[in-house]
């Protein structure tokens, strides 16, 4: 693979007028750093903040272990963070992410004894997560330390919400929301804060993917949880369901807006497959996000729906919520209208793809 962006592709941004042509002179100036090389300088800064914090807590100790000492020293971290992250620099940004994650860590744990009787239960440990994951996100940064903030802050919402009808309605959100960034990608992609929407799309598909298999209602993990909590997930089934199927409608009608001739067997196709998985509609979930992430051409979270789905097959086969005759019939059906769309879509574009 070549050190240096696509010449083709710097010159369709320029054409485009997404890039300017001093942006084009540094891009074309610059050079990767080669994945292997990346991995060992991420390991060997990883080695080194975990030194580093481990030689900062020690005396940090000797004053106490204050929820005020802590939230100190967290801010310390942050602020560092965010000027190692500046520099934009392979070692300082894996750095400049452990020192972030340490300090939110730290922040957050000075609320649990000052402030934990205010609200019940550990709904404030979220709250002073979401708040501080927020703040670190709008510091300028890498796309992988926004990412993970981003995750963090919607890791504590779900929090908040809790199980429930609730959350399977932020799981749809989460999914609409991932879709509909990566289809609008060529729209913010020259925003000048197209990193912190990038790692929101990050957060965002993730964050769809993980909680998809609770919208099975009684799978084995909602399954497990009912048996901890004793909490029964209602009409968690049919609102996910729903709404996942809505959201791999919306995304295909919007995929197919500009053909007239594929709009109607596209749709048509995709309310069949919304209603032979509808047992297992975090399928749903992958498939509308791998339509819109192949269209946003992005190759690594193509390839990761495709594992996600897989997953959550195997999740409906050895699940204990239907017969093995009505998974089976689920997945038939489902693979006959793939396949039945594959041959109206090659006869209608006359392409073999």
């Amino acid at each position: 693979m070549s050190a240096t962006p696509s010449s083709r592709l710097l010159e369709r941004l320029g054409l485009a007028g997404i890039v300017d042509e001093a942006q084009l002179a540094v891009l074309r100036g610059a050079a990767r750093t080669p994945w292997w090389l990346a991995v060992l300088l991420g390991f060997a800064a990883w080695v080194a903040a975990l030194m580093i914090m481990s030689s900062f807590f020690a005396p940090l100790l000797a004053f106490g272990n204050e929820p005020a000492t802590r939230a100190f020293a967290g801010i310390l971290l942050a602020a560092a963070s965010v000027f190692l992250l500046r520099r934009r620099k392979p070692f300082t940004d894996q750095m400049g992410l452990a020192f972030s994650l340490a300090g939110q860590a730290l922040v957050v744990s000075a609320f649990a004894d000052r402030f934990f009787d205010v609200v019940e239960g550990s709904d404030v440990l979220a709250l002073a997560a979401l708040a501080a994951s927020l703040a670190m996100a709008a510091a300028p940064a890498s796309n992988l330390h926004r990412s993970a903030c981003a995750l963090i802050a919607l890791s504590s919402l779900a929090w908040l919400i809790g199980p429930g009808t609730g959350l399977a309605l932020f799981g749809v959100a989460a999914a609409g929301g991932a879709a509909a960034l990566w289809l609008a990608r060529p729209a913010w992609a020259g925003h000048p804060q197209a990193t912190l929407i990038k790692a929101a799309a990050h957060a965002l598909t993730l964050t769809a993917l993980t909680i998809a298999p609770y919208g099975h209602a009684h799978s084995m993990l909602t399954a497990l949880e009912e048996a901890i909590t004793g909490y029964r997930t209602g009409f968690v089934l049919p609102v996910y369901g729903i709404g996942a199927a809505l959201v791999l409608l919306a995304t295909t009608a919007w995929l197919s807006r500009h053909s007239a001739t594929l709009r109607l067997p596209a749709l048509a196709g995709a309310l069949l497959l919304a209603l032979a998985a509808h047992p297992a509609p975090g399928l749903l979930v992958a498939v509308a996000l791998l339509l819109a992430a192949f269209h946003a051409s992005h190759r690594p979270w193509t390839v990761m729906t495709l594992v996600f789905a897989a997953l959550y097959l195997g999740e409906l086969y050895y699940g204990l919520q239907d017969t093995l005759l009505v998974k089976s019939l689920a997945l038939i059906a489902s693979g006959a209208v793939l396949l039945a769309l594959r041959a109206l879509l090659r006869a209608r574009t006359g392409r073999t793809a």
